[in-house]
């Protein structure tokens, strides 16, 4: 899921891991995001909490999916797939460079 990075747009923490079952959806949505509103400029890094410990433990996740950009935080909980898509767009595109 790594893109190739763009300046002027945020790199993007995605926090997830196999067991989590809301990531998978969470990471498709990204994915759609990405390419439709961004036009596939952001750079978003998947985190294997399970492989990544020291990383995941420094933010101090604690809930999946996680998804940081900039120095904001988004766990994300609920299950409307159309909410998600409208709730993520504004999160990102609310983060100043």
């Amino acid at each position: 899921m790594l893109e190739e990075f763009r300046e002027g747009y945020p790199k993007i923490l995605f926090f997830s891991s196999a067991h989590c079952a809301p990531c998978k959806p969470i990471e498709e949505i990204l994915k759609r995001i990405n390419i439709s509103m961004f036009g596939k400029k952001l750079f978003i890094e998947k985190i294997d909490v399970e492989k990544n410990y020291k990383l995941t433990s420094s933010y101090k996740i604690t809930s999946l999916p996680t998804i940081i950009v900039a120095d904001r935080r988004l766990t994300v909980n609920i299950q409307e797939e159309d909410i998600i898509d409208a709730i993520l767009y504004g999160f990102i595109s609310s983060v100043k460079i």
